[in-house]
């Protein structure tokens, strides 16, 4: 297989808007994709070739093609048969100053402007002074002088080292650019509803150290914090590309499911004995940190339930009370079937009328059609924030605002978003936000539903038993206040002790890595998958999580993904739960490989290698 471009542009992208050019030089995509191959070892393929235009001379190892798949591939080539070795008289000069004085000729006007910048501000710092540029300190924690300066990520840039500083400075650039792009600043101040001052802290909080010191973002680390990946599937180290479906969990979560089942099982809130105030414990503790993860006020407007289907069902069936004959229902062309079915049961027997805001060929949802859609006949609105099948991220936080000037209220599905971004429920301004555990690294059968304060009053309760109640006759039934008004009997407590675990887990890293992570393993396998003949990818949006949507031509999905498992990878193929969004392109089903913090561009080589064969053999 050939080296990837270093900044390849997919033959099957689609501009985002009618008649728009992809311009592959002004784009944080760039600045991203740069960043994870300077910096992250992990994030980029190991063998990836020099770095063309920007640093000439300097050669990293370069994958050598090894021909055409054999019968029982050899994933792990050795050094000396796959790898071109740098040779020390081949890096040139690569001091600061002949460096800088390379960038420009080099790659001309198409240098993304957070990268200029840094090389200007370099270049006048070696012009200007003799002092060696200073690292830029992480955006939650100063690094102090006496410290040798290290990158986010926790890659070295000795104090020494020209080059390093200088890439210091461009991924700071980067950094603050995705960081924009994240729409939530992580030091963000907003207002409660009374109009009191919240105060601001990052949305993901480191939970051991001092400070605000992150983990550093290794994936080898990482992978080996999940006892699950450490096995073999037909013969082959397994690669897990499922993650869309469900994650593997970390061992923190596993260990925290047997200590309570060991150590501190009882049910909870109802019983005076030191097991019960334990397990409650342990269960009031979850919630707190699920209000501090999706930075929701209070605890109280935690509900937990099974997971995100019943969340729905949980909201479908409480506000159906307020719908009346005539009224109309939301949904986009993409849902998932957990996000249509409840709706479409509400609204035959309210006699509501549900509408369909379409997306685009290339994946983007269609804000004229939802605009015009928008009427004061429409009560509900009810959104994933990420597709399932095409990856497409909503803009639900402009939906949602949108939505709200028609006297709408508006549902989010944050299935498969929760763990790929940062989520602050407030800065949406969604009035319920919905997720699943095991989406997240966390057990089945835990789910949370976001309930707005404004809310919690106002609807009824959905099912009736033990523990919604605050005093039961047969002459009337007082409710419980919320969260207990929705959380009818005996909940699922491990369940939710190994979701708190799990959010605590992913709390060590710094999300900005995390996502620029991922997002490099998605344009990596999109570039790769675009060159294979036959195969096409579904879903071109800008703005998309770690999946991709294809088939190939001569095979039945079922058949790819069987050929893949005989290599120990394992995919998800068939309709995901979203026939209509599929149905769009003319398609029934699509082999959808989806990537999480764990996953490495050496495992998607591996797809890609198996594929590949699959296209040759037509």
């Amino acid at each position: 297989m050939e080296p990837a471009p270093k900044f390849p542009i997919p033959s099957t992208q689609v501009p985002s808007t009618p008649g728009e050019a992809h311009d592959p030089t002004d784009s944080l995509a760039i600045s991203r994709r740069f960043l994870q191959q300077v910096f992250s070892r992990a994030s980029v393929p190991e063998q990836s070739g020099s770095l063309p235009g920007f640093f000439p001379g300097v050669v990293a190892q370069e994958r050598v093609s090894t021909g055409p798949l054999p019968a029982h591939p050899s994933f792990f080539p050795t050094p000396s048969s796959s790898l071109v070795q740098t040779d020390a008289t081949s890096m040139g000069d690569i001091s600061l100053e002949g460096l800088l004085r390379s960038l420009p000729a080099a790659v001309p006007g198409t240098v993304p402007a957070p990268i200029q910048q840094a090389i200007d501000a370099a270049s006048q710092t070696a012009v200007l002074s003799a002092t060696p540029l200073a690292p830029v300190p992480s955006l939650y924690q100063a690094t102090p002088a006496s410290q040798p300066p290290t990158t986010q990520g926790g890659i070295a840039a000795p104090a020494g080292d020209d080059l390093g500083r200088v890439l210091n400075e461009i991924q700071s650039h980067s950094r603050e650019q995705i960081q924009g792009k994240l729409g939530n600043s992580s030091l963000i101040e907003t207002r409660s509803t009374s109009g009191s001052s919240i105060a601001a802290k990052p949305l993901y909080k480191p939970t051991h150290g001092t400070g605000h010191s992150y983990r550093p973002f290794n994936v080898d680390g990482i992978r080996a914090d999940f006892p699950a990946l450490n096995q073999t599937i037909n013969g082959h180290p397994m690669v897990w590309f499922d993650n869309a479906a469900t994650t593997q969990k970390p061992q923190v979560v596993i260990d925290a499911l047997a200590s309570f089942y060991a150590h501190d099982y009882s049910n909870i809130h109802r019983a005076a004995h030191s097991m019960a105030a334990r397990a409650t414990d342990h269960y009031e503790a979850a919630r707190e940190a699920v209000r501090d993860f999706i930075r929701a006020e209070s605890v109280n407007d935690i509900v937990f339930v099974r997971g995100t289907t019943e969340g729905i069902n949980l909201i479908a069936n409480t506000c159906k009370s307020f719908l009346r004959e005539g009224d109309e229902i939301l949904l986009t062309e993409m849902e998932h079937h957990a996000n249509i079915v409840p709706w479409q049961m509400v609204a035959h027997e309210k006699r509501a009328r549900i509408r369909i805001v379409p997306f685009e060929d290339n994946g983007e949802i269609s804000l004229d059609s939802y605009r015009r859609l928008l009427s004061p006949r429409v009560k509900m609105v009810s959104l994933t924030h990420a597709s399932n099948t095409l990856g497409t991220v909503l803009p639900v936080a402009l939906m949602t605002q949108m939505a709200h000037q028609h006297g709408a209220r508006v549902v989010v599905d944050g299935a498969q978003s929760i763990a790929h971004m940062p989520i602050d429920v407030r800065s949406l301004g969604c009035d319920y936000f919905v997720f699943s555990g095991h989406k997240i690294f966390a057990p089945t059968g835990i789910g949370v539903v976001y309930m707005h304060p404004d809310l919690q009053d106002m609807l009824p309760p959905w099912q009736g038993g033990g523990n919604m109640i605050h005093r039961v006759s047969f002459d009337e039934t007082i409710y419980a206040d919320a969260p207990a008004k929705f959380e009818a009997g005996t909940p699922s407590i491990g369940d939710a002790i190994g979701l708190g675990a799990a959010l605590r887990y992913l709390q060590q890293f710094d999300p900005i890595s995390l996502q620029a992570h991922e997002h490099a393993l998605l344009e990596f396998a999109s570039y790769e998958l675009s060159k294979i003949p036959g195969l096409t990818i579904y879903g071109h949006a800008r703005e998309k999580v770690g999946l991709v949507s294809f088939t190939l031509d001569g095979y039945t999905t079922e058949q790819v993904g069987k050929e893949l498992d005989r290599y120990g990878i394992e995919v998800r193929t068939g309709h995901h739960c979203a026939q209509p969004s599929l149905r769009h392109y003319g398609l029934e089903t699509t082999v959808r490989p989806s990537f999480a913090l764990y996953n490495t561009h050496e495992e998607i080589e591996r797809l890609v290698d198996v594929v590949q064969h699959l296209s040759k053999k037509r």
